[in-house]
């Protein structure tokens, strides 16, 4: 049970469960938008996320190079893997893919620098990541302009929602100097806020061509998690639970399609 343990915690800090959440929201899209999946992509998304999850959070460690621990290193090895199967799918993408990833990785690089922006950093990744799952798969297909500004207004919504969970729980643990969402408005009214994001993201499901009751579903599940979230919950709470439910969705949408 040890070595299970161990091996879980892994999974959640080496960002390969994260990097399996990005990838399910881009699968949803092709799926719910009944777009041509672009081989390669979903691919190259899981691994980029991954690279730039942990370049985000252990860049300090890396670059000083104060591992201490066995644990860094297997970081920086799965690291490296990520950077190997990233650069495999990303030749094979078309060059139109390419630009949009690479954009894609100057915000990531810009995210750096803006993470001392308080309450916005919440909508910054929330947008980066609806451009990620949302964008590039609907600009580089034939689309409606309805069904992609819908999809991409919902996409940002419930990954706003989805954020308010870890702000909540990493309250305690920011300078007060950031004015997060929970600090600059308190717990109570930061998951009103966020259910309240909720509302419209469930509306606006009816008005697609394509709805889903199962986006009316991860609405509900995701007011249960801000309804539950605070201070004292541990770290699986957030760093695996909430981030699952991206999978979730995509293996309802699988077994329903």
């Amino acid at each position: 049970m040890k070595f299970l343990h161990k091996l879980f915690d892994f999974y959640i800090l080496s960002s390969i469960h994260v990097g399996f959440a990005v990838f399910s929201l881009v699968k949803i899209t092709e799926i719910t938008a009944k777009l041509h999946p672009i081989p390669f992509f979903s691919a190259c998304v899981f691994f980029a996320t991954i690279l730039g999850y942990n370049f985000l959070k252990y860049m300090e460690v890396f670059w000083k190079g104060n591992y201490h621990s066995a644990k860094y290193y297997s970081i920086l090895g799965v690291s490296i893997l990520a950077l190997s199967g990233f650069f495999y799918f990303f030749i094979n993408l078309p060059k139109a893919f390419q630009l949009d990833l690479f954009f894609s990785g100057i915000l990531v690089l810009l995210y750096t620098f803006l993470r001392k922006l308080g309450w916005l950093k919440l909508f910054f990744v929330s947008a980066v990541v609806t451009y990620i799952s949302v964008g590039i798969p609907y600009l580089n297909s034939h689309f409606s302009n309805l069904d992609f500004l819908i999809n991409g207004i919902q996409r940002f919504l419930i990954l706003s929602s989805l954020l308010i969970p870890f702000e909540i729980i990493d309250s305690p643990f920011d300078p007060i100097s950031l004015q997060t969402i929970p600090q600059k408005f308190g717990i109570n009214k930061s998951k009103l806020f966020g259910m309240l994001m909720v509302i419209p993201f469930m509306i606006l499901e009816y008005i697609k061509s394509n709805s889903s009751i199962i986006s009316v579903f991860i609405g509900l599940i995701t007011v249960v998690l801000i309804h539950f979230s605070s201070t004292h919950r541990n770290k699986y709470y957030t760093s695996f639970w909430v981030e699952s439910v991206p999978i979730f969705w995509l293996i309802l949408l699988l077994i329903w399609q």
